[in-house]
């Protein structure tokens, strides 16, 4: 176990497409894997990542994804 296993680690983070899971860019996500590493890493397994997906494709496409995000951490606070 790492030095940082005991830790729970949420990420934000915003893309201009979209390639979470189920998506047909998913295999070209090189973000949530190389971050999956890196605090696997150093032994941290909770990891939760929260996304805004498709902030390039206009506003409403932003402030939808924006919205979708705030509310997942709303979730995750409570």
């Amino acid at each position: 176990m790492g030095l940082a296993g005991r830790e729970k680690v949420s990420v934000a983070s915003s893309r201009g497409g979209f390639y979470g899971p189920g998506t047909a860019a998913e295999a070209f996500d090189h973000q949530e894997t190389y971050l999956r590493a890196i605090f696997g890493f150093m032994g941290v397994t909770d990891l939760t990542i929260v996304r805004a997906e498709g902030v390039a494709l206009g506003e409403e496409a932003r402030a939808t994804a924006i919205d979708g995000a705030r509310s997942e951490i709303a979730g995750l606070a409570a």
